[in-house]
C-alpha cells in the first residue's frame, strides 16, 4: 500500500475504512467487466473515492451512458460469482512480465519499484488479475448496491500533455437504500449545478476569447459579490480591522522572501514590463501586508494590527483542473492578516472566530459545520516552514482557543499551512463532501523572513506574530457553494432582485410604475414587468429567476389602494405597500 493512501486511511474512522474498500472492490469489479466485455482494453488507474469509484482506461472504441446497463450486467454477473480477492506479491521482473503491452501498468511498476515498496498483486478469482494493494473486501458477492454515474475523458495523470483516456465513475453502498439516498441527492445536486444555475439566473459567464478560468460577473451576480462583502466587512470592522488596498503584482524577491516562489512555482503568472522589469501576478496577498506592517516604526501599544481586504488572486491552473468558480485562474478572495504580541494570539484568534460566526449567522450557516484542528504532520517536518518550538506553541494556542469556545475541533495532521496551524471551519457542499471556507492560521515564521519588529514596553525590539485568516475565502467558491445549497433561493437581503412589480395588464403599468419608483427610492432592488404576458407567465418567469417577493397589481388593488404580495413559496396577501416596505426593509436589514 502506498504511504499516501496508508496515511488517508489513517485518519478515517472504521465505517469509512469499511466503506473504502467495498468501493475499492466495485472497482474492480467494474474494470474486470469492462475487459471482458472490450478485450483490446488497457486499464490505466482506478481508486475509491469519497463519493464513489472511478476508472481511467484507454480504447479506441467510444463508450457512452447508453452503454451503462451492459457494463452493470456484467458487473452483477461477477458479484453473483461471489469470487474471493486474492493477495499475491512478486518480484519485479514478473511483475514487468504480467503487465507487458500495457503502458499504463508499466509506468506504475517503475513507480513502485522507485519507491521501493513491494509489488502487490489482486485477484478476483481466476478471471482478473491487477497491480493493487488494496484494501479491498473479501469477495465481489460483498457488493451489495452500485450504479455507474457517468462517462468523461481524462487525461492520464492529468496532465494535458498526456493521452486523453476513458473514465467511468460509479459508487457504492452497503445497503440499497443508501444507494437511493444518495442518487436521489445526486439529481439534486445537478439540478443545482453552480454553473447551470448561474447561466440561468444570469450571474456569471466565462469567454474563450477572455480566457480560460477567468470568471466575470454580470450585474446580478456582481450585486451578489459586493452585498457579501459588504455584511464581511462590517463584521470584521465591528472586531477591529481596518481595511487596506494592494497591487495585483510584485517583484519576485516578495515572494522568494515569504517562501511562497517556492510553494507556487509552477502556479506564478510572470509579467514583464519594456523597461527590463520582471514581476508575478500576486498568488497571495500576505507578503504584500507584511510590507504595510514594515512601512513604519510599530511600539506594542499599536499591536494588535488587523488589515483585511478582498481582493484578487492569481495562479496558473492546469486548463484540465479549472471548472466553474470552483477552480479560477484569477479569483478574488477574503484576506486579512493580524500582526500582534505573543500573548495577543489567542484573544486575537477568538476575536477571528467570533467574526466569522457573526458572518455565517446572517446566511444561516453558523452550527451546520465542523471545526477542523489542521496541524502539522510530525513525520513530514520538512514540508513546513518555521522552527520546531514555534510551532509546538500555536499548535497549543490553537487547542486552547479550541477548548475556550467548545468548538470540538478534530485534530487533522498534514493539513497545516507552509507556515503555520490553523483551525478551518469545515462545512458540506451539495454532494455531502467537506469543503474548508474560514480558515484562522498562526504564523510565527513570516514575520521573522521579512525582520518586521515593533518595540516592546522597555524599549527592546521584538518580532511580532502574524495570524492570516479568510473568513469566507475565494468568492466565487462561496458564491457556488450557496448556489448549490439553495438552488440560487437567496435570502432577501442577498437576492440581486427582490421584488418584482407584476401589473395584470396593460391599464395598470402607469401605477405600477409609480409603485415600482416607490420602492426603488427606498433603496429596495426592484424590476417592473411590463411585457405583454399573462400573469401566469410572469409569476413563473418570476419564481424561476428565484425572487424573492412579487408584488401584483390589477384593477382591484388600485381601487383598494393596496398590493397583492407572493412570494416565492406561493402564499399570498394583500396590504398597503408602506406595511410592505417596512416587512421587506426589516428583512434586509436583519440578513433574512
Amino acid at each position: 500500500m502506498s504511504k499516501v493512501l496508508e496515511e488517508k486511511l489513517e485518519k478515517m474512522s472504521p465505517e469509512e475504512q469499511k466503506l473504502w474498500a467495498l468501493r475499492h472492490t466495485a472497482e474492480h469489479v467494474l474494470h474486470t467487466a469492462l475487459q471482458n466485455l472490450y478485450p483490446k482494453l488497457k486499464k490505466a488507474m482506478g481508486p475509491a473515492t469519497s463519493e464513489g469509484f472511478y476508472h481511467d482506461f484507454d480504447l479506441d472504441e467510444k463508450i457512452t451512458e447508453a452503454d451503462f446497463p451492459k457494463i452493470e450486467k456484467e458487473m452483477q454477473r461477477l458479484i453473483d460469482l461471489d469470487l474471493p480477492l486474492i493477495q499475491e506479491f512478486v518480484d519485479v521482473k514478473k511483475a514487468r512480465d504480467i503487465f507487458k503491452g500495457n503502458p499504463y501498468k508499466f509506468e506504475w511498476v517503475d513507480e513502485i519499484e522507485k519507491r521501493g515498496e513491494k509489488f502487490s498483486l489482486f485477484k478476483i478469482g481466476d478471471i482478473d488479475l491487477d497491480l493493487c494493494s488494496g484494501p479491498h473486501v473479501e469477495s465481489t458477492g460483498k457488493v451489495k448496491a452500485f450504479k455507474l454515474l457517468s462517462v468523461a475523458g481524462a487525461y492520464w495523470h492529468g496532465d494535458e500533455k498526456n493521452k486523453m483516456l476513458t473514465r467511468i465513475y460509479g459508487t457504492c453502498f452497503p445497503s440499497k437504500d443508501d444507494l437511493l439516498k444518495y442518487l436521489e441527492h445526486v439529481k439534486l445536486a445537478k439540478s443545482n449545478d453552480h454553473r447551470k444555475l448561474g447561466q440561468e439566473l444570469d450571474l456569471f459567464c466565462f469567454s474563450d476569447l477572455v480566457g480560460k478560468g477567468l470568471v466575470m460577473y454580470t450585474p446580478k451576480g456582481t450585486i451578489i459579490k459586493n452585498e457579501l462583502q459588504k455584511a464581511l466587512m462590517n463584521a470584521c470592522k465591528e472586531f477591529g480591522a481596518m481595511e487596506v488596498n494592494i497591487p495585483h503584482m510584485a517583484k519576485l524577491e516578495l515572494y522568494e522572501t515569504s517562501g511562497h516562489a517556492q510553494k507556487f512555482k509552477d502556479e506564478l503568472f510572470v509579467v514583464k514590463s519594456h523597461h527590463k522589469e520582471e514581476f508575478v501576478l500576486k498568488p497571495v496577498n500576505c507578503p504584500h501586508h507584511t510590507q504595510i506592517y514594515a512601512s513604519r516604526p510599530r511600539s506594542y501599544k499599536d499591536l494588535p494590527i488587523a488589515y483585511v481586504e478582498s481582493t484578487q488572486q492569481h495562479r496558473d491552473e492546469k486548463p484540465g483542473a479549472i471548472g466553474g468558480l470552483n477552480r479560477t485562474r484569477s479569483f478574488e478572495i477574503d484576506d486579512g492578516h493580524t500582526f500582534c504580541t505573543k500573548e495577543q494570539i489567542t484573544e486575537e484568534v477568538i476575536k477571528l472566530i467570533k467574526t466569522a460566526e457573526k458572518f455565517y449567522k446572517q446566511l444561516n450557516m453558523w452550527g451546520n459545520h465542523w471545526v477542523s484542528l489542521s496541524f502539522r504532520d510530525p513525520k513530514t517536518p520538512e514540508k513546513y516552514i518555521g522552527d520546531e518550538k514555534d510551532w509546538q506553541t500555536a499548535q497549543k494556542m490553537l487547542l486552547d482557543v479550541n477548548k475556550t469556545l467548545k468548538l470540538n475541533g478534530k485534530i487533522i495532521e498534514g493539513e497545516a499551512a507552509l507556515y503555520g496551524p490553523k483551525i478551518d471551519i469545515m462545512m458540506k457542499d451539495s454532494l455531502n463532501n467537506d469543503v474548508q471556507l474560514g480558515t484562522f492560521q498562526i504564523d510565527f515564521a513570516m514575520p521573522k523572513r521579512f525582520d518586521l519588529k515593533y518595540v516592546d514596553q522597555k524599549g527592546k525590539e521584538q518580532t511580532p506574530i502574524m495570524i492570516h485568516r479568510a473568513i469566507l475565502g475565494s468568492y466565487g467558491r462561496f458564491i457556488a457553494n450557496l448556489l448549490e445549497k439553495t438552488g440560487g433561493a437567496f435570502p432577501t437581503w442577498l437576492s440581486p432582485v427582490q421584488v418584482k412589480v407584476l401589473p395584470i395588464s396593460e391599464r395598470q403599468i402607469e401605477y405600477a410604475t409609480e409603485e415600482t419608483k416607490k420602492l426603488k427610492d427606498v433603496g429596495i432592488r426592484v424590476e417592473l414587468d411590463d411585457r405583454n404576458e399573462t400573469l401566469s407567465a410572469k409569476i413563473r418567469d418570476a419564481q424561476n429567476e428565484k425572487v424573492p417577493y412579487m408584488v401584483i397589481l390589477g384593477d382591484k388593488e388600485i381601487e383598494k389602494d393596496e398590493v397583492s404580495i407572493r412570494n416565492r413559496e406561493g402564499k399570498n396577501s394583500t396590504m398597503k405597500l408602506s406595511k410592505f416596505i417596512d416587512i421587506i426593509k426589516n428583512e434586509i436589514e436583519n440578513y433574512q
